[in-house]
């Protein structure tokens, strides 16, 4: 399916990998549907079809719910004031690194926040680039309980 003249500018320029874009992130991600509302989401990359040239994007679901004593080891959380603004958040967000879905890069999916010309709200900042590394590593360190 390739894009139509009723496909917003935005679909031909698709996010770059730590970009904050504002994506209907599905309910249910086994029923692949859109989600009913925008919702933060952190790119952690960007797909191209090789037949198709249609993009997507692997995005991890953005929450304003922190549960910061058991999940801050465990997701990139935004909580200052000043980098919560410079990113494009509306609040403190929790970006759940076991929460990801691929997306195609469509109007479906995502969606403009009002003043925003793009999906795209915002980038992450050297020092969350390092951290979300950090948070990667440390995954990639433990190994799963036996039998799973």
């Amino acid at each position: 399916m390739s894009a139509t003249s009723a496909d917003p500018d935005w679909i031909h320029a698709p996010p770059a990998r730590f970009d904050l874009v504002a994506s209907y992130f599905p309910e249910r991600l086994q029923e692949a549907e859109p989600g009913l509302k925008l919702r933060p989401g952190l790119v952690l990359a960007v797909l191209r079809g090789k037949t198709s040239g249609r993009y997507a994007c692997r995005i991890a679901y953005g929450t304003k719910q922190l549960k910061l004593p058991r999940r801050q080891h465990l997701d990139l959380i935004i909580q200052d004031a000043a980098d919560v603004a410079l990113l494009g958040l509306a609040r403190p967000t929790r970006f759940d690194l076991d929460h990801t879905a691929v997306l195609p890069w469509t109007a479906t999916f995502f969606g403009c926040w009002s003043g925003f010309a793009t999906p795209v709200i915002g980038t992450l900042t050297e020092p969350y680039v390092r951290e979300f590394a950090y948070l990667m590593m440390k995954r990639g360190s433990v190994q799963p309980p036996d039998g799973i």
